[in-house]
């Protein structure tokens, strides 16, 4: 963007604004849809038992409370204001009276840590963003910090006339003899993309069956309750019937089952991932780094180089096998999630090869470029394992004497001839699944030791955690707030300690370490007191 260019889209944000009249439409209809959806499911009953008319007045219902949205989205509409003034970004709502009275929000420029730019599938179609300062404040801040309603144009325009108010340069019209000089044209120093070999890769990697497949088990049986309660199946003193006369190919029927849901659970979590990786695009200049992704849901966050507080690198056990890893980087947020991220995270490489690492870090935050391997990284000992291994066993004891406890009182109860067939097999699973579940733990805890590592270099901490999932973390110094070493009873009698670190990022994850030797956790304390 040329200085000219520049000026008049400083000029262009200057007076009071509101969101394009397109947001009206766009937020009633996010607003009416679960409503309508509400009464879909309360008409549901009448419509199973044959009523037709039940969609006349699902129709008239949908109308009704679209119209009432409509009216409601354009009060707040006309309420919400925002304006760029000399100290920072002015935003205005309220309608002025009783518990709706008008309030506003002033945020410093050097205040905002990233500038997120979101949109939903409907903000898509009309051409809509959002623009999230996040300054790091509590959760009260709640939407205050937020524009709608902006065409991407220009909201890519106030985003960068945000970063280059936050770094003090004018614009042209505005220079005084001492002012740093504006770069003829406002140019990425460096991009990065993924390619549709790459996006597939990333997906398929990343894919999750097991979760994904319970959360399709809960919703068929959601499903199957609810026509059960509507008249449309009826089950009633037919379950015993059902299971003698499913006995026979009872284990291909669960194991097909299970395999179809872990299958399908694979389906949705690669679909989920090919929507949110696609279109992912980074590009550093010389004063922000910037970060887009989403097919439906398009999401761009903005960071300031100067408020990162830390670099994590995580492998799933797919990515370790292959040699690839996702990148974050952690800033100080709000607590709460962002386009299906932690808000303090900024993803900013999706499926990037260990080996090029350091090249993409020395491009977009170079400070953490090499870091890796300067550090003299150190290994857990043998305590450490036995103690990870106790920890993931010690519970199955007591979960088995449940098991065994609920056994016998179904028995006493006489419940269980009663409800034999229902309660025998979830039993029967309840322990197949447990014992599945101590050696995925005890699994996990075997690979967390083995490949946990620890060390700095003269500047930053590295820390290296995890098991099926491993975590690098890379901290600068000058960003640790607080270190703390824990010992209980046990651990003191190991000569090993517990390490905490924080930033004012507040996550905790990838910053702990269990059963560190003593003496490495004394010097690493050493490391991070202050010095003259």
């Amino acid at each position: 963007m040329s200085a000219g260019e520049k000026d008049r889209a400083a000029q262009d944000l200057s007076g009071v604004r509101r969101a394009n009249p397109l947001s009206v439409p766009v937020e009633a209809f996010k607003m009416s849809s679960g409503l309508v959806t509400l009464a879909a499911f309360v008409l549901a009953p009448d419509f199973f038992g044959g009523d037709l008319g039940a969609l006349a007045k699902l129709a008239l219902a949908a109308a009704a409370i679209f119209a009432a949205c409509l009216l409601l989205s354009f009060v707040v509409w006309r309420a919400r204001t925002w304006e760029l003034v000399a100290d920072g970004v002015h935003v205005c709502w309220g309608l002025g009276w009783g518990p709706f009275s008008r309030r506003s929000i002033t945020i410093p420029y050097d205040h905002i840590h990233t500038v997120s730019m979101s949109s939903t599938l409907f903000e898509r179609i009309a051409g809509l963003v959002t623009l999230d300062l996040d300054t790091g404040a509590a959760a009260s801040e709640g939407d205050a910090s937020k524009i709608y309603g902006l065409r991407e144009a220009d909201a890519e325009t106030l985003r960068a006339e945000l970063f280059r108010r936050r770094t003090g340069v004018p614009a042209s019209g505005e220079k005084d003899a001492g002012a740093a000089p504006v770069p003829a044209e406002d140019r990425p120093l460096a991009v990065f993309t993924l390619s549709g070999r790459e996006l597939l890769l990333a997906a398929a990697s990343q894919v999750s069956a097991g979760g994904q497949a319970v959360a399709l088990v809960i919703l068929l049986g959601n499903w199957l309750n609810n026509l059960i309660e509507w008249g449309a199946l009826d089950l009633e003193g037919v379950g015993g019937e059902l299971v003698a006369a499913a006995t026979p190919a009872l284990i291909p029927l669960v194991a097909g089952f299970v395999v179809a849901a872990l299958v399908l659970g694979a389906v949705v979590s690669f679909v989920v991932n090919l929507v949110r990786y696609g279109g992912y695009r980074v590009e550093r200049y010389a004063d922000r780094v910037v970060v887009e992704h989403g097919l439906l849901a398009r999401s761009s966050r903005t960071l300031a180089e100067g408020r990162v507080q830390f670099v994590a690198v995580r492998q799933g056990i797919i990515r370790q096998i292959i040699g690839y890893a996702e990148v974050s980087a952690w800033v100080v947020a709000a607590p709460g999630d962002a386009g299906g991220e932690p808000s303090g995270s900024v993803l900013l490489h999706p499926f990037i090869r260990t080996g090029d690492l350091d090249a993409f870090l020395a491009e977009v935050l170079p400070d953490y470029a090499g870091v890796l391997g300067r550090a003299n990284l150190r290994r857990l000992g043998s305590v450490a394992r036995r103690r990870a291994v106790v920890r993931a066993a010690i519970w199955w004891p007591f979960a088995a004497a449940l098991n065994v406890g609920a056994l016998w009182l179904f028995g006493l109860s006489g419940l269980l001839d009663s409800a034999a067939w229902l309660l025998r097999p979830l039993l029967v699973a309840a322990a197949a699944l447990s014992v599945a579940l101590l050696v995925g733990l005890v699994v996990n805890a075997l690979r967390a030791c083995r490949y946990a590592r620890f060390g700095h270099t003269r500047r930053e901490l590295v820390l290296v955690t995890g098991g099926l999932t491993r975590l690098t973390t890379v901290v600068p110094r000058a960003r640790l707030q607080r270190m703390e070493l824990a010992a209980n009873p046990f651990q003191r009698r190991a000569t090993v300690a517990s390490l905490s670190v924080r930033t004012a990022a507040g996550t905790s994850d990838g910053l702990e370490l269990r059963d560190l030797p003593a003496d490495a956790a004394d010097e690493l304390l050493a490391w991070f007191r202050p010095r003259a």
